[in-house]
């Protein structure tokens, strides 16, 4: 039988690169990227680093408005499940590659399988849950990541026999990896001790679209600055924001390239704490017990902060200071929330497989 994976964008490579070789041996599996984001760094370096097959199909749709990116990405991925006619569909995550993949499959009446089914922030002015919700409602089988995923699903009304509670590929993807990501020398090269500094990422829209918001961040981020170095891969996106509206950025934060993955897996690791607002880092982070400090007002990843393992500091410049520098003055604290066990095992891949598999015989 064929299976089709559609992605298109740095997470969802790395949160699918456990399960998409398990596809390449249990299928006659194809990849279609719709190049929702590109650039040697920040994507296709991730195909060569992680082993996996080079797309079949590459849309080279760059960026736009949501309305432009997911049209372009329909109409492409329509021509390509049509030649390919494939026995089902697998998307991942919440991007705009996931719904434009998830709204072709189901116009034309192919089985999709949506892996990250059912996170839920309750905030409808984030574009990444509009994405899920709809993603999840065009879905034939759903994976959830922990129970409370499953929950939200089986609320909105999709049946119990069509959900399937995996674990996270994200966190097997961080596991996995830590070993190759040991032998990347970058931390060294910048100087950096292991657990003297934070890492920080900020790339989502509601963050750097809103430039008061960014400010903010900003402002706080200079203000820890004196107290800790911080690290700070800065996204395209966030960089252009930032130059465009001439906001100053301390001279104690180390200001760097976007890195491959396994470059920026081993700084996360090396880190004291991580500050960002991607789900994706949230996940990885908590793999390698480095406490998260989320710059959102709130998370799809509820099962880390209702464990304690991340922290919401909002997006308040006073806010994300005092919490902050709370955590840096009692470092027992620190300690205690990365030594708190999370109860998701490293081994989704394999049990998405199992579950995959018995989907399909069931749709034969």
């Amino acid at each position: 039988m064929k299976a089709v994976t559609i992605l298109g964008t740095r997470p969802e490579i790395i949160k699918m690169s456990p399960l998409l070789p398990k596809l390449d041996k249990g299928f006659n599996h194809v990849l279609i990227h719709t190049n929702q984001h590109y650039s040697e760094n920040m994507d296709r370096i991730f195909f060569r680093e992680l082993k996996l097959q080079e797309p079949r199909y590459n849309l080279n749709i760059g960026s736009g408005t949501h309305a432009e990116q997911t049209s372009k990405m329909m109409a492409g991925l329509e021509k390509a499940l049509l030649r390919e006619n494939p026995s089902f569909v697998v998307v991942n995550g919440d991007t705009n590659t996931t719904m434009a993949g998830a709204l072709t499959a189901a116009k034309l009446r192919i089985p999709l399988v949506h892996v990250e089914a059912g996170c839920r922030s309750f905030n409808r002015n984030m574009p990444e849950e509009i994405n899920r919700i709809i993603a999840d409602h065009c879905s034939n089988f759903l994976v959830a990541t922990d129970k409370t995923s499953h929950d939200n699903l089986i609320s909105e009304g999709i049946p119990k026999k069509s959900v399937v509670v995996s674990g996270s590929t994200a966190i097997e993807a961080a596991l996995r990896n830590r070993k190759f990501a040991g032998k990347s020398q970058i931390s060294n090269e910048l100087g950096l001790k292991k657990k003297k500094y934070i890492l920080c990422t900020i790339h989502r829209a509601e963050n750097t679209n809103n430039v008061n918001i960014l400010k903010g961040i900003v402002e706080a981020l200079n203000s820890l600055s004196r107290k800790i170095r911080i690290v700070f891969p800065m996204h395209p996106r966030t960089g252009k924001i930032i130059k465009e509206n001439k906001i100053k950025l301390s001279t104690n934060m180390k200001t760097i390239e976007p890195q491959g993955y396994l470059e920026f897996l081993n700084l996360m690791d090396n880190s004291l704490l991580v500050m960002s607002d991607s789900g994706g880092i949230q996940e990885e982070s908590a793999a390698l017990d480095v406490p998260c400090l989320i710059l959102r007002n709130e998370t799809e990843w509820t099962y880390l902060t209702e464990a304690g393992k991340n922290m919401l500091l909002g997006t308040s410049a006073k806010g994300i200071i005092s919490k902050t520098e709370y955590l840096l003055n009692s470092r027992k604290e620190l300690e205690k929330m990365s030594r708190i066990r999370i109860g998701v095992e490293g081994n989704a891949s394999k049990v998405i497989m199992k579950a995959i598999k018995k989907f399909v015989n069931e749709i034969k």
